[in-house]
């Protein structure tokens, strides 16, 4: 990498967080990309972070699974602000995430939450001029779970659409502190919308087998191994019996059509929706 002058300071947990950045950066780089992110890619060659760590080891393997829960993600947000006019988009664990500036239309207000050492990170790049400074786009440094946040949000949500976002989020917490996040929304949000990626208890096992096995390499704190699964959005209504679900469906089943796809790849992808072993799943609450 070139320049590498802006020096990161993250802990163990969030420097999971480079994972989906590196990601988005080397799709962006490729002919004909599932996701086009700039942002990433000019973050990846600026920051003082050993890239190689990620490309050597078998993390590298899911960089076209990333992209495409990018990708998922964008066409479900654009989606929900072509049809509301007045609509806040709320990032729950935002990282270094930069779907708002893939998806803005010029209205939608956008929202970010994530730990303080992960919005200090967010501001050096936007003091950097890697990420765009917006009036729109607010973030605040707080864990999901100290709810007071949802009270800091309260004076821009009044009378607007809101959507709630938790991209490779929610499946690194235990299945009581979900429970208790999906609560408090559909208490203080009701209606609003959520989306998320989930997977079943299959690949949540298989990841954390390769996560333990690569830890020495890429030195993962253990506590960001997968510990709540979910196949299906209905598996929701035991905590909340109101939701509806507006959509849900395996995250390669909607990959854009290309022709640099290897047969290992075409493979995964049908054997992945199948049986369902990663979706996205979008619901009303």
């Amino acid at each position: 990498m070139n320049n590498q002058d802006i020096k990161i300071d993250l802990g163990k947990v969030q420097e999971t967080l480079m994972l989906p950045l590196w990601a988005r950066a080397r799709e962006t780089e490729k002919d004909n990309p599932i996701v086009f992110d700039t942002y990433a890619k000019n973050i990846v060659e600026k920051i003082d972070y050993d890239f190689s760590q990620i490309e050597e080891s078998h993390m590298a393997d899911h960089q076209g699974v990333w992209a495409i829960r990018a990708y998922n993600f964008d066409n479900i947000i654009e989606v929900f602000l072509k049809n509301n006019s007045r609509a806040v988009v709320v990032n729950i664990g935002a990282g270094l995430d930069t779907t708002f500036q893939r998806v803005d239309e010029g209205t939608v207000l956008w929202i970010n939450i994530d730990l303080p050492d992960v919005v200090a990170m967010r501001q050096k790049l936007i003091q950097q001029k890697l990420i765009p400074d917006s009036e729109r786009e607010i973030t605040i440094a707080k864990s999901i779970f100290d709810f007071t946040w949802i009270d800091d949000i309260s004076r821009w949500t009044k009378d607007r659409s809101i959507l709630f976002m938790a991209a490779g989020v929610l499946m690194y917490f235990e299945a009581r502190e979900v429970e208790i996040l999906f609560r408090k929304l559909a208490e203080t949000y009701p209606s609003s919308r959520v989306i998320f990626d989930s997977m079943s208890w299959l690949p949540a096992w298989g990841s954390n087998r390769e996560i333990k096995k690569s830890m020495k390499n890429i030195e993962i704190d253990s506590s960001t191994v997968i510990k709540w699964h979910l196949k299906r959005a209905s598996g929701l209504r035991k905590w909340v019996d109101t939701i509806k679900i507006v959509e849900e469906y395996p995250m390669l089943s909607k990959v854009p059509a290309r022709n640099d796809f290897t047969k290992k790849e075409i493979w995964q992808i049908k054997i992945v929706g199948l049986f369902r072993f990663y979706n996205m799943i979008h619901v009303q609450l």
